[in-house]
């Protein structure tokens, strides 16, 4: 599902178009209706959405102004603008900035709904090319298929809802806006498992760069799936169809479903895969098996829940527990899973402290070492778990990050979540307004007019420009005086003759 915004200054408009439209039809998420630019840039720092419709001239802030800073912002929006006659040189400019789409009023649903829906290919393009550095790509890939075998192991192995179990996930994944395709493989022998992943892993390196694709394997059939960017399915099916395996008498045959969001897709595996007693969750195209030592696992959780409780004495079971298991696989597996859960519910633990920890703890080959290195992680937890905090260790981050870069005019909640925390942009949103009372927006706001006043303080000859600068704002005074206004009640200068 796409996130959509509509800004217009006139009311009917707004209303027209959020409600003559059945946009959950077309896949799309209304957001959220903007009385204008101001509002709008607010709102696309909060929610991260994929499209913007927009007016050209509105108050404040026009459409023209709010694609420029969402641009020099850094931040991926695909904008459809609507203006009258007379306004094509603004288009013009607008295009610059790689806006596409132009309509004029009066304009019908029907014009509105192409343009939507070319916009939602542009952004599958988008994600497609987005490519991260290998290293945050690698600490992103790890964490994330520590998060998707754990919630197998979960559904698999706990009496519980779906909604329950992705509850203790949210902050790293999302489950509920974007389209994701599954690719069932058929008739692939155990035996030919590891080389046909090898075989994958090669192809996907080459020619799906940066993707992360998720397994899991049961029966002589394979299901494979990943976020739906587009048309990248098409030649790996052909690519696994042709292919000709060693040992392997019956031809490969596949099947793509594409579903709405990662959790239907989930509700429909989970119910098929339960039917099954042996299943492998194909880890970074590794075969591990997830299902076993199930009294183990259901043994560790409520030791678990204790521990959250200051339980220390449950430590020393723990410990015996891993003491009894002789596989490094399924040690590494079963105590990600753990510190998940305990970072997900305690504020003390950070999120980009434990993504390293798990890199450290997949490269481990030693048994005893990689025991030793668990029990210090618990004991560090247990430890932090005694002192109360205000925040989250999430939220203090973003405090600290936009404190140490406040005169960055590109700051986003979006760049924060997911080159600082390795973080689902739309659960960080939620809980940093959950905890802080406020949208991570006007936070920012309240914080570079703080730091605006300290300055003018400090400098009462200082002008506009450079506070300005100084602040955030980039080169815009008049966009630093409308915030200024906005949060005063006075223009900077007024203050300043104060």
């Amino acid at each position: 599902m796409f996130k959509l915004i509509i800004a217009d200054d006139e009311r009917l408009i707004r209303e027209a178009l959020s409600t003559t439209i059945n946009w959950k039809d077309l896949d799309i998420e209304l957001t959220g209706i903007c009385r204008n630019g101001i509002e709008a840039y607010d709102m696309i720092l909060d929610e991260s959405p994929d499209i913007v419709l927009t007016d050209i001239r509105m108050p404040g802030m026009s459409g023209l102004d709010l694609i420029r800073r969402t641009s020099e912002a850094g931040i991926p929006v695909q904008f459809i603008l609507l203006s009258g006659y007379g306004e094509f040189e603004y288009a013009k400019t607008a295009m610059q900035y790689g806006v596409k789409h132009y309509i004029l009023k009066p304009y019908d649903d029907q014009q509105i709904i192409d343009c939507i829906q070319q916009c939602k290919k542009d952004c599958c393009q988008v994600r497609l090319n987005s490519h991260l550095g290998m290293e945050h790509f690698t600490a992103q890939s790890n964490i994330l298929h520590n998060v998707m075998s754990s919630i197998f192991n979960d559904c698999i192995c706990q009496d519980r809802r779906l909604d329950s179990i992705l509850d203790n996930y949210e902050q790293y994944i999302d489950f509920h806006f974007t389209s994701y395709k599954l690719l069932y493989v058929y008739y692939l022998a155990f035996e030919n498992l590891e080389h046909f992943l090898g075989l994958i892993k090669d192809y996907v390196k080459k020619n799906l760069p940066q993707t992360i694709i998720y397994g899991v394997y049961v029966n002589h059939t394979l299901l494979l799936f990943f976020q739906n960017t587009g048309n990248n399915c098409r030649q790996l099916r052909t690519f696994i169809e042709q292919l000709s395996l060693p040992e392997q008498d019956v031809t490969l045959e596949t099947q793509l479903t594409t579903y709405s969001s990662l959790k239907n897709l989930l509700e429909d595996a989970v119910c098929k895969l339960k039917r099954f007693g042996m299943i492998y969750y194909i880890n970074n195209f590794h075969a591990i098996y997830t299902c076993n030592y199930n009294n183990v696992i259901s043994q560790l959780q409520a030791l678990y829940t204790q521990m959250l409780q200051g339980g220390t004495d449950s430590l020393a079971q723990v410990e015996e527990l891993l003491n009894g298991i002789s596989n490094i696989e399924f040690l590494k597996q079963l105590t990600g899973n753990l510190l998940l859960k305990i970072t997900a519910s305690q504020p003390s633990q950070s999120t980009l402290e434990l993504t390293n920890w798990l890199i450290q703890l997949d490269r481990e080959t030693d048994l005893a070492l990689l025991r030793e290195m668990v029990l210090t992680k618990l004991k560090d937890i247990i430890q932090a778990g005694l002192t109360s905090v205000q925040y989250s260790s999430m939220t203090q981050q973003i405090f600290d990050y936009v404190n140490k870069n406040l005169q960055d005019s590109n700051l986003s909640l979006k760049g924060i979540a997911e080159n600082h925390l390795f973080m689902n942009v739309d659960y960080v949103s939620k809980k940093f307004y959950r905890e802080t009372g406020k949208k991570f927006s006007h936070y920012l706001t309240e914080m570079r007019i703080q730091h605006a006043k300290d300055l003018m303080k400090a400098n009462p000859f200082a002008s506009i420009q450079t506070i300005a600068m100084q602040i955030g704002c980039g080169n815009n005074p008049k966009y630093f005086s409308q915030l200024f206004k906005k949060q005063e009640g006075i223009t900077p200068t007024e203050y300043m003759g104060k």
